[in-house]
């Protein structure tokens, strides 16, 4: 592939998923405030010729004004629908033993048998509201497994994006179990071993696997380590872990075009946010308009950088050019 892409993921889910949904009196209310905020990003990126991929979950995928919303721009080719589920409200609802201590469940605290009925209820939900079948997915609190990877093939999923290369999970709790290691992950494109994730399988196995296009993630520049490691000499392994995202917090418009320059000669990089953080409040990281102005702003400028040099993709379009490259 020849061209350099741009890739776009929006986790679009209810609002303030950050604050615990399970709680000891049984699951708190979700609120899809948010739905009525996702428009104005899908303007932005219509305005750099940019396609979005909503990984959608269940309490978004009947959330108006978003999905009548969703379905003109997918009927006009201007997004892709994807999958993003999270276990807690996803039916068939199972109650795990809670846990005051832990957090938001990952979906491999469920039961197989129960799991791959969530899945299949997901998966059918999105096609049975926007007409087609999803074929790409991000795992709730960026979980998957090898048996997960193949539940997804066998409901005829081409593409995941759950992994998040050089990240470690494992302070974030779910119900009772820590988050997956994802440190020594493969940062670009590939196709999954469904045996090993961070293992790529052979040319002749590609029709039986996913690929994994892992959101672009990468160290700290070395000066700004440097830097910080004079102020603050007494941390200095926190700082060597230190990552930036292709992921606005409202404060790293300059991480992120130096990400940007950074990865020009990459295929592709791959953006991430949570339709929340659309929203005044919807959201731990962007709580006032102030916030909100601020992160259009910075998106705005991002988004013109990365205009002059690459072509806006979904997902499942990138799946199909690189399997295409590959069979060459």
């Amino acid at each position: 592939m020849k061209s350099k892409y741009f890739i776009i993921t929006i986790d679009t889910e209810g609002d303030n998923i950050w604050k615990r949904v399970i709680t000891s009196s049984g699951m708190r209310e979700i609120q899809t405030e948010n739905a009525k905020f996702v428009s104005r990003f899908q303007r932005l990126c219509e305005k750099y010729y940019f396609k979005p991929t909503y990984l959608v979950n269940y309490e978004m995928a009947s959330a108006e004004p978003f999905v009548s919303q969703a379905k003109e721009w997918l009927r006009d080719g201007k997004c892709e629908i994807g999958m993003h589920m999270h276990a807690w409200n996803t039916p068939p609802v199972y109650h795990l033993p809670f846990n005051r201590k832990g957090h938001n469940p990952f979906a491999g605290e469920y039961p197989r048998r129960i799991l791959w009925k969530k899945l299949s209820t997901m998966t059918e939900m999105l096609e049975d509201t926007f007409g087609e079948r999803p074929t790409s997915h991000r795992g709730g609190r960026w979980y998957i497994d090898p048996w997960y990877i193949h539940a997804l093939l066998k409901l005829g999923y081409r593409v995941d994006c759950s992994v998040t290369p050089g990240i470690n999970w494992n302070k974030a709790i779910g119900n009772t179990m820590y988050g997956p290691d994802y440190s020594n992950f493969p940062r670009e494109a590939y196709f999954m071993d469904r045996k090993k994730l961070d293992k790529a399988v052979k040319q002749s196995n590609m029709a039986n696997s996913i690929l994994q296009i892992p959101p672009t993630i990468m160290n700290t520049a070395l000066s700004d380590r440097l830097q910080k490691a004079l102020e603050n000499p007494f941390d200095i392994k926190a700082i060597a872990r230190e990552k930036i995202w292709l992921r606005p917090n409202g404060k790293n418009l300059k991480e992120m075009l130096y990400l940007v320059e950074k990865t020009r000669d990459r295929n592709y990089i791959e953006f991430m946010l949570h339709s929340s953080e659309l929203m005044p409040g919807g959201s731990p990281v962007f709580v006032t308009e102030q916030a909100i102005e601020k992160l259009y702003s910075d998106m705005d400028i991002l988004f013109s950088e990365i205009g002059k040099v690459r072509t806006g993709i979904t997902l499942s379009e990138y799946t199909s050019l690189f399997k295409k490259e590959k069979l060459k």
